[in-house]
């Protein structure tokens, strides 16, 4: 018999499907800003603009979905 106390597998399975909405969420908000703007610049700060920015969205889209999961469960 093997108890899950602290309901692990349960909090990994919201965390999972919270970034898998945040990362189709980050892929289609990244397409159209790709879209939509100019070229970035060439210098080393303008070029890791866009990486640095899906990340942060990446991370933020995540945290959210996962509130919303975790609250909707409870």
């Amino acid at each position: 018999m093997d108890a899950d106390l602290r309901n692990t597998r349960a909090r990994l399975t919201r965390l999972g499907i919270a970034a898998v909405l945040g990362a189709i969420l980050t892929f289609f908000t990244m397409k159209s800003i790709n879209s939509s703007g100019p070229a970035a610049n060439h210098d080393p700060v303008g070029a890791s603009m866009r990486p640095l920015l899906t990340i942060f969205i990446f991370v933020v889209t995540t945290a959210v979905a996962h509130a919303i999961l975790s609250r909707r469960r409870r």
